[in-house]
């Protein structure tokens, strides 16, 4: 009987031995995508941005052009935009009509609660740029507002201030190249946007 047990434990152990091993198996990779194996999601690249102001010595006309081809240029890129309804000269007659739907879309705004009642209906106005009526009030008045601004994401792309002297741009190089382009087309120089000065070494 001892034979018999002895002879069976031989026989199972031959058979374990022929069996070929199998490596183990690798456990499914359940990181989610777009974050290390850490756990931290990973942020997309954002593509370098050059900053460019407006230049002096362009007439009016000219001002009011470059504030909107920039603002076309940069739509697909804008999250949000805001803009004051005050200037600190006259609104042009042709812009009276956007200035006074700005405030009539502030008025709406505080009434259904999305601003509040105590804030001045006049100052940061938000536009949604994906609505066409709202981005061409947007458009109208940016050139002469005492401030209009533009994001994408948590980033300035674009700033308009003090009535159409100072304006300020963050462009792709694509973006850059289309915008000018666009103000070639009106036959304003190119060289109107240049980049933005440094600032001088306080002594």
């Amino acid at each position: 009987m001892g034979v018999g047990v002895g002879v069976g434990v031989g026989e199972d152990h031959e058979r374990v031995k022929s069996t070929p091993e199998r490596a183990p198996e690798r456990a499914p990779d359940r990181t989610p995508e777009g974050a290390s194996e850490s756990g931290r999601r990973h942020e997309p690249a954002r593509e370098p941005v050059r900053e460019l102001v407006l230049l002096e010595g362009l007439n009016p006309t000219g001002v009011a052009h470059v504030h909107r081809e920039a603002l076309r240029v940069l739509r697909s890129a804008i999250d949000t935009a805001h803009v004051d309804a005050y200037s600190d000269d006259a609104w042009p007659a042709e812009v009276l009509p956007s200035y006074e739907r700005l405030l009539t879309l502030a008025s709406e705004a505080q009434a259904d609660g999305r601003r509040s009642r105590r804030d001045d209906p006049g100052m940061g106005i938000d536009i949604d740029v994906s609505d066409d009526e709202q981005f061409g009030l947007l458009l109208a008045v940016a050139p002469h507002t005492i401030h209009a601004e533009a994001c994408q994401g948590d980033r300035p792309v674009f700033s308009a201030n003090d009535s159409g002297t100072s304006l300020w741009l963050a462009v792709t190089r694509e973006q850059e190249a289309e915008l000018r382009l666009q103000i070639r087309e009106l036959g304003i120089p190119a060289a109107v946007l240049g980049d933005v000065p440094r600032r001088r070494r306080s002594r």
